[in-house]
């Protein structure tokens, strides 16, 4: 019979046999910053394009429920893709502070802060939450895996993160005005 092991003696699974592949490169701070942002954006980006192209082939998202952008184009654009972003995530930061008094889990709170993130988009444009759902669970993702390393370097990195999610679409309605 084997004698009983310490808490502290027994082995501990891995994050990524925990989580799926995707969440555990969400989670994954170990690699360098520039990557981390490039993995996280692609990981933003493509889902939530896929999840709009089916929104508007449903006529859920039109262009009467799309947020419009009005304003000089590279004013707009400046706002989407540069300086939103940190402001967002800077607002980000109390929401999943107060939300961290419901759980630690790091995948429902960023899934909780993602659905309120998606609630204050579609106050602006109804159909908008809808596509930004994933994205915000990203970003939350994001700064909830860095944080454990920097308060800035979290606020960095997810601003990064968010501004690459923006860059098209920016973009796009840069380009329709």
């Amino acid at each position: 019979m084997e004698p009983e092991r310490d808490v502290e003696q027994q082995e501990i699974p891995k994050p990524e046999t925990q989580r799926g592949r995707l969440l555990s490169m969400l989670f994954d701070n170990r690699v360098s910053m520039g990557r981390y942002v490039l993995r996280a954006g692609l990981i933003s980006f493509l889902p939530s394009m896929m999840i709009v192209l089916i929104l508007a082939a449903s006529g859920i998202m039109t262009e009467e429920r799309a947020p419009t952008f009005e304003g000089d184009p590279l004013v707009i654009l400046l706002m989407v893709v540069v300086v939103g972003p940190p402001i967002e995530t800077l607002l980000m930061v109390p929401i999943l502070w107060m939300l961290s008094f419901l759980t630690k889990r790091e995948v429902p709170l960023a899934a909780m802060s993602a659905c309120i993130w998606a609630v204050s988009h579609s106050l602006v444009a109804s159909a908008w939450g809808l596509g930004i759902i994933w994205p915000f669970f990203v970003f939350s993702c994001s700064y909830l895996t860095w944080r454990k390393r920097s308060f800035w370097r979290a606020i960095l990195i997810t601003s990064c993160v968010h501004s690459l999610q923006n860059f098209l679409p920016g973009i796009m309605a840069v380009a329709t005005q």
